[in-house]
């Protein structure tokens, strides 16, 4: 499931809501392990472009 969102967020990375939709989605679906996973791909492939979406929805994912 974690490849399938990571598609999906590729797909939709142009649309900074729809990114932060797919985003939010990824959490009903994903175990916690596979999350941290996709915390540090987005951090990675998105980081500089979407860097607020990913430090919003993941601030209290740490905490």
């Amino acid at each position: 499931m974690l490849e399938h969102q990571k598609s999906v967020l590729e797909k939709v990375s142009g649309d900074k809501e729809l990114f932060r939709k797919e985003v939010i989605k990824s959490f009903r679906w994903l175990k916690s392990y596979e999350i941290i996973q996709l915390h540090f791909w987005l951090k990675k492939n998105y980081g500089q472009t979407h860097r607020e979406i990913i430090e919003d929805i993941f601030q209290f994912v740490a905490a």
